[in-house]
């Protein structure tokens, strides 16, 4: 299929130092570089640093015709209006090349971070995309959730020009699988083994078949950690890795793979704030088997499996340098450009 030609890149956010002020930094230089390399989607993920739509719209800013998307803006941080004002925005600024994605968050970000109860994001997830899109339709409204409630015929004074603005559903779960397959235009996996995609595939069709959908009207991508080939940039990636398997909510995804039994020593390790010895526990093979890995063939490779499998990897680059981050993002960037020339 034509939309899985090639991998996507995203902006680890949360690597890159302050920046000086203005559009030359290196957002700007990046998104260019993706650009010209061809590349059809750029995304920029929020975690406890850069604010998703203003970052998105310093890459908007930056580029011409490159897609850009946030992977994701939680929908228990922003409500749905917010959600649907930064989407009109984006889509207004970069001249309808916006993706709003949309998920929950990490739960210790919002319970622990923001204070926020991490409570039925199913639930949250459907009401939230079906305000939004109300909202993005110009006309006025009113909405009785189990959790939100729009009143008094409500509206957004100014609605999109042209196509609609793509809404992406983050899931790593069957029942949010199956809420993208329903209402969302694609599903943004994270750490998804390609042992699980079968499943994955079987769950979008599930919601798809509710709405009298074709499954495959739903864009499947998946962020996958990845790094350059350096001791220090191997540690960060694996580092990095181990603080997202070590969340109960990667359960399913774990449980289609060989690697249950280590993957419960490096959860323990790291909730017992043993982190840097979790993170030596994480070979190789465990670290290509929820990503990419950190050689420049295996990542290659990695890719092209991915693209073959019906799903759109997304380089999530965690492995770089401190100190080094530009270099080590134009490096993985370029392998990325030309697993697929």
């Amino acid at each position: 299929m034509s939309r899985y030609r090639r991998p996507d890149f995203s902006v680890p956010t949360v690597k890159i130092p302050l920046q000086p002020p203005g559009l030359d930094n290196v957002f700007t230089r990046l998104v260019r570089r993706a650009e010209a390399a061809g590349f059809e989607r750029i995304w920029n993920f929020e975690s406890t640093d850069r604010e998703a739509f203003a970052q998105a719209t310093l890459l908007a800013l930056g580029s011409s015709t490159i897609t850009i998307g946030t992977d994701i803006a939680s929908f228990f941080s922003h409500t749905p209006t917010l959600l649907a004002m930064g989407a009109l925005t984006l889509h207004e600024i970069s001249g309808g090349r916006f993706i709003l994605g949309i998920g929950p968050g990490g739960t210790q970000i919002i319970s622990d971070g923001h204070g926020i109860p991490f409570e039925k994001p199913v639930k949250r997830a459907r009401e939230t995309v079906q305000i939004i899109r109300s909202l993005l339709s110009g006309e006025r409204f009113n909405f009785e959730g189990e959790i939100f409630n729009i009143r008094r015929d409500f509206r957004l004074r100014l609605k999109p020009n042209g196509r609609g603005i793509p809404i992406y559903i983050s899931g790593i779960n069957p029942r949010m699988l199956q809420l993208a397959g329903e209402l969302a235009d694609g599903v943004i996996l994270t750490h998804a083994p390609i042992e699980a995609i079968k499943d994955v595939k079987e769950n979008v069709a599930i919601g798809a078949a509710r709405a009298g959908r074709d499954p495959a009207e739903v864009l499947m991508l998946s962020n996958l950690p990845v790094g350059v080939n350096d001791e220090e940039a191997i540690f960060a990636l694996k580092r990095s890795l181990c603080l997202y398997l070590a969340s109960e909510t990667f359960d399913w995804f774990v449980s289609h793979t060989e690697w249950g039994e280590l993957r419960a020593r490096i959860k323990s390790l790291w909730w017992e704030n043993r982190r840097d010895e979790a993170a030596t526990l994480a070979d190789d093979r465990f670290v290509e088997t929820f990503g990419l890995g950190f050689k420049d063939d295996v990542i290659q490779a990695r890719i092209l499996k991915y693209l073959e499998a019906g799903v759109v990897p997304i380089l999530y680059p965690y492995g770089v340098r401190d100190g080094h981050e530009e270099d080590d993002l134009n490096h993985l960037l370029d392998r990325g450009a030309e697993a697929t020339r």
